[in-house]
């Protein structure tokens, strides 16, 4: 879906994301990363990343998240939470910007000396929806923005709890999902 609106796609168990954009931006990195993943983050567990990855993040779910309770596959916290922070102070060029909008709880270390180093900018916190509310649905009322394009499930409103288990579980097909109200039912009464 990425790939179709026009963004390049890097699979971390198949190359190693830090190398791979660094090849795409001859060297430099890019001018902004931004994090939406948060305490879901998994580590790669095959390729060139993946022997790293697991020597800093082995133990690291344990600790972000040691009280979840899974339940039948839903809400299964990531395995190295702290990975896309690392990735994107390594990704990001010099004098970039990092807007970390992914949810975290307690974590033991971000890559502060290296931030510093490059001169990045760091925002973060809950995205404030309403500051871009009357600019996005200007994009969708003129046609340049299309949000039919990222939803991937249509379900009615009385199966909220079973559309969100089944998109909590990350299974394919579930990226974005739309809940639709039951057409009022009308009696005529004679």
């Amino acid at each position: 879906m990425a790939r179709a609106q026009g963004a390049e796609i890097i699979d971390f168990n198949q190359e190693d994301p830090i190398q791979a954009i660094k090849d795409l931006t001859d060297g430099i990195g890019v001018d902004r990363v931004i994090d939406a993943v948060g305490v879901d983050a998994n580590m790669p567990h095959s390729g060139p990343a993946a022997k790293a990855a697991a020597k800093k993040h082995a133990k690291e779910k344990d600790k972000v998240a040691p009280d979840a309770k899974p339940k039948h596959g839903n809400w299964e916290p990531g395995d190295a939470s702290s990975i896309v922070l690392d990735w994107a102070v390594e990704a990001v060029a010099k004098a970039g910007t990092i807007s970390i909008i992914g949810v975290y709880g307690e974590l033991d270390s971000f890559p502060i000396g290296n931030a510093m180093e490059k001169n990045l900018t760091l925002m973060m916190g809950n995205c404030n929806h309403r500051r871009y509310l009357p600019h996005l649905i200007e994009l969708v009322r003129t046609g340049a923005l299309d949000p039919a394009e990222i939803l991937t499930q249509v379900e009615p409103m009385t199966s909220v709890i079973e559309a969100y288990q089944a998109f909590d579980k990350r299974q394919p097909g579930w990226i974005k999902v739309k809940l639709e109200p039951a057409a009022a039912e009308t009696s005529l009464a004679a």
